[in-house]
């Protein structure tokens, strides 16, 4: 008589089990909507008003946890050295701030981009190597990346100008303080010219992360580009 009662109770606290663990498990995906501004501007022209040095304000939000919370804000500046015409340098300064359950993150990012362009007739390619220094709060260990970005971009040209460019990059990310391969994004869109001051890339970013719990990210996004003559 005994043994029904029993068997009925095991099953409630297996299942009270269960959802326990279920409610406490943390997803290894997410989805995210990435809103990136620059506004650049020249600050040193030669005689011919050619731009060898423009600055450049840079703005950026990121929604998380599938998109549900404006957790990521992203302020800084930079200077674009363009005195080669294949060659641009950019060191770069970024705040960052991240607001977690719980727990908010200040972070300071020191930037050097060095990026290489060759040009053909009909696609280009160029390749971003960038020394990146995360200065963190919190009590969290700093962090030091090489990131190396491979990017072509397309143009498609109607009577003479360029309407739209599709575009691909590869992006991977090398922990040098702990010798490891850290994560990869791989990007795919397109870039508008609208105006000749205002351009846009849309786009959407798959990121593989080797050293996170959050394993793979999936992103849609735009960057909205403004410059000043």
């Amino acid at each position: 008589m005994m043994k029904k009662p029993l068997f009925v109770v095991l099953i409630i606290c297996a299942s009270t089990v269960k959802l326990a663990t279920a409610q406490v498990e943390i997803p290894t995906d997410d989805f995210q909507v990435r809103i990136g501004t620059t506004l650049e501007f020249p600050l040193y022209k030669d005689k011919n008003q050619k731009e060898l040095i423009n600055g450049i304000v840079i703005a950026n939000i990121r929604a998380t946890d599938n998109a549900s919370r404006l957790a990521d804000r992203r302020l800084g500046f930079a200077f674009k050295f363009k005195g080669l015409k294949n060659l641009t340098i950019q060191p770069s300064y970024l705040y960052r701030n991240v607001g977690e359950a719980g727990i908010t993150l200040h972070e300071h990012r020191l930037r050097l981009d060095i990026t290489p362009k060759i040009s053909f007739k009909h696609f280009s390619i160029e390749n971003r190597s960038r020394l990146e220094q995360r200065i963190r709060t919190e009590g969290l260990r700093d962090a030091t990346f090489y990131r190396n970005r491979t990017k072509i971009k397309i143009p498609v040209n109607r009577e003479g100008e360029t309407r739209f460019s599709p575009y691909a990059a590869n992006d991977t990310f090398f922990d040098l303080r702990r010798t490891r391969v850290h994560r990869n994004d791989t990007v795919g869109g397109i870039s508008r010219k609208f105006t000749k001051n205002f351009t846009a890339d849309f786009f959407y970013q798959y990121r593989r992360n080797f050293q996170s719990v959050v394993e793979q990210v999936h992103s849609v996004g735009v960057n909205l580009k403004f410059k000043v003559n």
